[in-house]
């Protein structure tokens, strides 16, 4: 197993305003929180079916269907997006090549 660089800038989620959501607390306001735009603008995505079942009743009992499976997604992959942002961009130009 490689062992990762730890070169990753400190990442706040938006809505909890905390580096990495440790508590319960931090956690609920980092990823359950509504997403202004409309999941209609989005695309259809496949997910395993133990994803999308474990998903729906995390997102149905925890708060209790005031939030969508898209707010929930939105929020996990934008914090994943901020969170690894530069090994993003790194493997990408890595693997990139110009086409001239």
């Amino acid at each position: 197993m490689k062992k990762r660089k730890n070169n990753r800038k400190t990442i706040v989620c938006k809505a909890a305003n905390v580096a990495v959501p440790t508590t319960v607390e931090q956690y609920e306001a980092c990823f359950f929180q509504k997403v202004e735009i409309k999941s209609r603008s989005g695309k259809t995505v496949y997910i395993r079916k133990e994803f999308h079942e474990r998903i729906m009743k995390i997102v149905q009992v925890i708060d209790e269907n005031d939030y969508t499976l898209f707010d929930y997604l939105n929020n996990v992959l934008e914090h994943h997006f901020d969170t690894y942002q530069n090994e993003i961009i790194e493997l990408y130009r890595k693997k990139n090549t110009d086409i001239f």
